[in-house]
C-alpha cells in the first residue's frame, strides 16, 4: 500500500501542474488529493487491483459499491468525484503512464449522477459510515474523541431501543360459555282451581289440597 501511495502521489503531482487540473473548479480541486488516494487507495484494499490494473469493471465496483459504502464524506466530496478522476485519467492518457486511461475517464463521466445517488443512499452504508454520518448531521467532530465516544454511548443506546421487542399486551384466557339450563316440565297435566282434587276426596281443589298449601 506504502508504494501505491507514493507511485499515486507521483502522478498526482504531475497531474496539479497541467492544464487537466486548472478547469477544475475550486471545491474539486479542494477534494482531489483525497478523491484520488481514496480511489487508489480502497481499489488495492478491497478489490485487490493495483494501479496498472485498473479497469473499468473495477473501477465501477469502487465508484458505486464501496466508495459509498465506506467513505463518511458530505455531498460535496461524491460530486467532486467523476469530475477529478476523469480529468486525472485524461493527464494519464496523454503523459502514457496508463494505457487504458482513457477508457477510464469516459466510464467514471458516465457514473457521475450514479456514484453522487449510491452514496446519498443510506441502504448503501456500511456500520461505520452509518455512525459517521450520524455523528456529522448532529455536530459532533469527529476529530474531538470526547465528544465521538458521548455520541457512541447514546447513539448505541438508540440502537438497543430500535432493536428490543415491542411489549405484548397480556393474554386473558376467555371463559367458557355456561351451559344452558334445560327448562322444568311438568310430568302430570296441570289441575285447575275447580278440578276435583287430585287427592280424590271428591272435592274442589281450590276447596281441598290448594288451599291447605297456601296456609
Amino acid at each position: 500500500m506504502e508504494a501505491i501511495h507514493k507511485q499515486v502521489a507521483g502522478w498526482f503531482d504531475g497531474f496539479v501542474s497541467s492544464p487537466h487540473y486548472d478547469p477544475l473548479t475550486e471545491t474539486q480541486k479542494d477534494k482531489a488529493p483525497g478523491i484520488v488516494r481514496c480511489f487508489a487507495e480502497y481499489s488495492f484494499r478491497h478489490i485487490g487491483v493495483a494501479p496498472e490494473k485498473w479497469n473499468p469493471g473495477d473501477l465501477t465496483e469502487c465508484c458505486l459499491d464501496i466508495l459509498p459504502q465506506k467513505i463518511s464524506a458530505g455531498p460535496d466530496f461524491f460530486q467532486a468525484l467523476a469530475p477529478v478522476l476523469s480529468a486525472f485519467f485524461i493527464f494519464l492518457a496523454e503523459k502514457g503512464l496508463l494505457s487504458n486511461a482513457r477508457a477510464l475517464a469516459r466510464t467514471v463521466a458516465e457514473l457521475d449522477k450514479q456514484i453522487v445517488a449510491a452514496s446519498q443512499d443510506e441502504v448503501h452504508w456500511g456500520p461505520a459510515k452509518a455512525f459517521a454520518m450520524a455523528a456529522l448531521k448532529a455536530g459532533v467532530d469527529l476529530n474531538d474523541r470526547q465528544a465521538v465516544d458521548e455520541f457512541m454511548a447514546s447513539f448505541n443506546l438508540q440502537l438497543m431501543a430500535r432493536r428490543r421487542p415491542a411489549p405484548q399486551a397480556p393474554f386473558y384466557p376467555t371463559p367458557p360459555f355456561p351451559a344452558p339450563v334445560a327448562p322444568v316440565r311438568r310430568s302430570e297435566p296441570k289441575v285447575g282451581r275447580n278440578d276435583p282434587c287430585p287427592c280424590g276426596s271428591g272435592a274442589k281443589y281450590k276447596h281441598c289440597c290448594l288451599s291447605t298449601r297456601r296456609r
